[in-house]
């Protein structure tokens, strides 16, 4: 059991570990570098506590991530290229089965056609998750999404009910195709009505919850989540597709009228919330598991004598051009006789063709549904498991390889000049009501948050090369400024009081760095050994730390007041000097800014009010003035929606993060246990 929990810890390790490495490195796919965790998971001995079960997968894993895609699925766009998406689901799926079963059966001709055949059935489908996970990265056309969406939802289902039919000839020997096509209507329709039925049956609870005042957006959320595996194993029960009922219950969900309440807007804040970071888990469980299982099932084939490993490479390559290039022809016949109808140039289709051929990459349901298999079939054929596995991960990083060559890669075109001018504008205003207001360091407090937001905007607005320079620099002032702090501690002309406030001063000064265009390693570096002297300190100086004399710690600040100021000035010096050196080696506008941003911050601390405004930002007393920024910054992107300087679409994005900072600023239930451990006093 012990052994089952470490591996499980280890596994949502690689999940948060993948994802912070694709963050840092965000032209590394993430799935690529799950499927390399996997394998090393694997390697480690993963697979032998988490071992993949077929149907459990699909149901808990495929299940609820199709009905998310169904619920976000773009119903009119699939049903205009629905012709398109029908080629991809039923003749494209079916012809791979027949096609990549006779190629293997040529290559081992031991292993019956019927096993062959149920090897290309696994292979059939593209995987709707490893499509989505590569075509974030990419500008699609919408008419390409909308297919390959279409694909995704519906051509699963297709896939293992060729599936199946293959496992009932292997089996029983017998195979008719007029049964095939009448098991293959009654299993989609049937599925379909499922699907209906469990939409129905939720839409007529939540209309008794809501009859009965018993409305709850924790139940909702909870019936919601239930509801792909309610859909899955209902059909399953009565023998016809869980994926398509999965499907079609996610599109009805997400279908009718949209109600103006409270408690709907409510539903719908947290659910996209929780969705979100459902399908992260979800999709990143996929290709782990693609990895750890792709190593359990490689190794002893590739290991075993009996076998060729040259002759596999080679079956698995064959197996893996055929599946683009069947796709590439029957895309390309469909798109001749369009371009004839309409009398148009075939070459116009060209890049549709590609995108699409290219997009055809398997995944995790290819293995899952040929471990689908009766045992005694995998074990006397385990090379289809083989196969099926290798010719994924070969197709996937197909995709991987070629995409990036022929699809159009996402250009963010930047302008925050108007979201600048709002920010500045509502600065403006609060920097002239805080000459009346009472609460001065409030409004300060405030408006530093303003600076800080509308600093972010500068440097987002610049290039590349601006924003590494930038951050390079700062790098530089943190170093310049740790090696102050500690300096001056070590000679002890601070108390561990000054040191403490510094170093949330220096904590500010880290999160304004923008990590992904630093060198890692430097950051990395600059950041560990600060936090080790951070440690040191806390140890050696405990007794100070947890005094809890409220005399002393008011002594302690109001000593530290004279100490800031005496560092802070030194610090200063050497920074504009190390700033003046490096003229003419960084842009000049960018030294000019930094230096006259410090001489600015010099003013302020000179002021005396820099130990309040530090612990000011860790606990902040001025939620009126926050409150007051938000209505400002409503006002004025209103007012410049209405003038037609900002957009409708740039405008709710705007307004939906005020709304996010206002709820947060608003959350009285956040913690500072390290003040109110200091502030303490005994009675």
């Amino acid at each position: 059991m012990i052994h089952t929990v470490f591996y499980v810890i280890i596994f949502f390790v690689a999940l948060i570990v993948s994802n912070v490495i694709n963050k840092v490195f965000p032209k590394l796919p993430l799935p690529l570098i799950q499927v390399v965790f996997g394998l090393i998971l694997g390697m480690l001995g993963a697979g032998d506590v988490l071992r993949l079960n077929s149907e459990l997968f699909l149901a808990f894993i495929i299940g609820p991530l199709l009905f998310r895609e169904g619920e976000e699925a773009d119903v009119k766009g699939i049903i205009k290229h629905g012709r398109t998406v029908t080629l991809l689901v039923f003749p494209v799926v079916f012809l791979t089965t027949f096609i990549v079963g006779i190629i293997s059966h040529n290559f081992y001709a031991a292993i019956p056609l019927t096993a062959c055949f149920a090897l290309g059935a696994s292979l059939g489908p593209t995987d709707a998750v490893a499509v989505s996970s590569l075509s974030e990265r990419f500008d699609f056309p919408k008419r390409i999404i909308a297919v390959l969406k279409g694909e995704g939802l519906f051509n699963d289902a297709s896939g293992i009910i060729a599936f199946q039919f293959a496992i009932l000839a292997l089996t029983t020997g017998e195979f008719s195709l007029g049964k095939a096509v009448g098991s293959l209507a009654l299993s989609a329709i049937g599925g379909a009505l499922v699907g209906f039925l469990v939409a129905w049956l939720n839409r007529t609870v939540l209309t008794l919850m809501e009859d009965v005042a018993a409305q709850d957006v924790t139940g909702y959320l909870m019936l919601e989540i239930m509801l792909p595996l309610l859909a899955f194993f209902l059909a399953e029960e009565f023998h016809v597709s869980g994926i398509i009922a999965v499907v079609v219950a996610g599109v009805m969900q997400a279908s009718g009228f949209k109600k103006i309440t409270l408690f709907d807007a409510q539903v719908e804040s947290v659910s996209k919330t929780v969705w979100d970071a459902v399908t992260f888990i979800l999709n990143s469980i996929v290709f782990l598991f693609l990895g750890i299982e792709l190593q359990q099932i490689v190794t002893p084939i590739i290991s075993n004598a009996y076998y060729d490993n040259f002759r596999l490479l080679f079956t698995v390559l064959v197996l893996t051009a055929t599946l683009f290039i069947l796709r590439y022809v029957i895309l390309s016949v469909y798109y001749a006789v369009i371009a004839k109808k309409r009398r148009q140039k075939f070459s116009r289709y060209v890049d549709d063709i590609l995108l699409l051929t290219f997009s055809g990459v398997k995944g995790t349901v290819s293995v899952a549904t040929i471990l689908l298999l009766p045992e005694a079939v995998a074990q006397k054929y385990s090379l289809l498991i083989f196969l099926a596995a290798s010719v994924t991960v070969t197709s996937f990083l197909t995709g991987i390889l070629v995409l990036p060559i022929i699809a159009p890669k996402k250009e963010e075109k930047v302008d925050n000049v108007a979201k600048i001018a709002i920010l500045t504008s509502v600065v403006e205003k609060l920097e002239q009501e805080s000459e009346k207001g009472r609460n001065k360091l409030g409004y300060i407090a405030t408006i530093d948050n303003y600076q800080a937001r509308i600093r972010k905007l500068i440097i987002n607005q610049e290039s590349a090369t601006m924003t590494a320079e930038f951050n390079d620099l700062q790098l530089l002032i943190l170093r310049l400024e740790n090696e102050g702090l500690e300096n001056a501690f070590r000679n002890n002309e601070i108390t561990i009081k000054t040191y403490r406030i510094y170093q949330r001063y220096l904590k500010e000064l880290e999160r304004s760095i923008v990590h992904r265009f630093v060198s890692s390693l430097a950051f990395a570096i600059a950041i560990f050994l600060r936090a080790i002297r951070l440690v040191l300190s806390n140890i050696l100086h405990t007794n100070i730390h947890f005094n809890r004399n409220r005399k002393n710690i008011q002594k302690l600040v109001g000593d530290s007041k004279t100490e800031i100021r005496d560092l802070y000035f030194n610090n200063t010096s050497l920074i504009l000097d190390a700033l003046e050196s490096l003229e003419g080696v960084y842009n000049a506008d960018l030294i000019n800014y930094l230096q006259s941003e410090r001489l600015r911050a010099s003013e302020q601390v000179a002021s005396g009010g820099f130990i309040t405004r530090i612990i000011t930002k860790a606990r902040p007393n001025n939620l009126d003035e926050m409150m007051r920024g938000y209505y400002l910054e409503r006002k004025f992107i209103f007012e410049y929606e209405a003038q037609g300087l900002l957009t409708a679409r740039e405008a709710q994005v705007m307004r939906k993060n005020v709304n996010a900072l206002e709820n947060y600023s608003m959350n009285d239930n956040h913690s500072n246990l390290l003040y109110d451990f200091l502030e303490y006093r005994p009675k």
